[in-house]
């Protein structure tokens, strides 16, 4: 028996890269009034962006239904199914995925909360499907991945905090401090709580303090890959991965992108 990896459209990888990996992407929603979206495949990550700069109504974003996911169990009759999914605290996905489990009545299928969203949750989809080449089962992949959510963690940089803030992600204090004179505040993202662990000004200072704060940290898992994702903003991705090395990198999709907003960085990483 085969096993068949499902994410949602948070782990922010492309449907190309999802194709070669042998990915399923389940899809998030997201809506500018009322016009509605599938992230990533009836709006573009471009498209999202340029409506997010154009368009007067912010959007907002609607979880993944139990009957999308029984959809999807369906089309795997014979597979093992592994989903990898957002924080529960952050979105309502994960427990579609473990409502719909229950209500096809399987026992292969496995839902893991991953704790974290897009390049954190990248960093775990990477191992499910290092070890589902290997030839584990899926009941060893959840496993595997439920103990790596524990120790993975994400540091953020976010131009403004008008998104976070709108979304209901942070207060609108922390908020309207960071937008203050170019402040930008260092969330730390750990079990799917944000937190905020510092503040600086400017992108690049605020982008030096994260690679600071990295090499600093006592246990830090260097053995352990590293991850990326911005919303357009290159420029200070460059500079940071010059400092902290290479890593898969992701463009946030249109969900994401609702409460990130445009020109953030996260960094994903393990502790041990």
């Amino acid at each position: 028996m085969s096993v068949q990896i499902l994410i949602d459209s948070t782990a922010d990888l492309s449907r190309e890269e999802a194709e070669q990996l042998g990915v399923r992407i389940v899809p998030l929603t997201v809506h500018f009034g009322n016009r509605q979206f599938i992230d990533k495949y009836t709006i573009t990550d471009e498209e999202f962006y340029g409506m997010l700069n154009t368009e007067a109504e912010m959007p907002t974003t609607t979880q993944v239904s139990p009957q999308s996911f029984l959809d999807v169990y369906a089309e795997y009759p014979n597979d093992e199914i592994v989903g990898i999914y957002i924080s529960q605290k952050l979105s309502g996905t994960y427990q579609s995925a473990v409502i719909a489990k229950e209500e096809c009545g399987r026992d292969d299928v496995y839902p893991v909360d991953s704790a974290t969203v897009s390049a954190g949750a990248a960093l775990l989809v990477r191992e499910a499907i290092r070890l589902r080449d290997e030839g584990k089962s899926g009941k060893e992949i959840a496993e595997y991945v439920t103990g790596l959510a524990k120790r993975v963690e994400m540091l953020a940089v976010f131009n403004t905090m008008k998104y976070l803030v709108k979304g209901g992600r942070l207060s609108s204090t922390k908020g309207t401090i960071g937008n203050l004179l170019g402040i930008k505040p260092i969330i730390r993202v750990k079990d799917g709580v944000l937190e905020v662990i510092g503040k600086e000004r400017g992108m690049k200072k605020a982008c030096e303090f994260v690679a600071h704060h990295l090499r600093e940290l006592p246990d830090f898992d260097s053995s352990m890959p590293i991850a990326y994702s911005h919303s357009f903003n290159q420029q200070d991705l460059d500079a940071l991965k010059q400092d902290l090395g290479e890593g898969q990198t992701l463009l946030m999709g249109s969900v994401v992108g609702t409460h990130a907003g445009p020109g953030a960085i996260l960094v994903g990483y393990f502790r041990k």
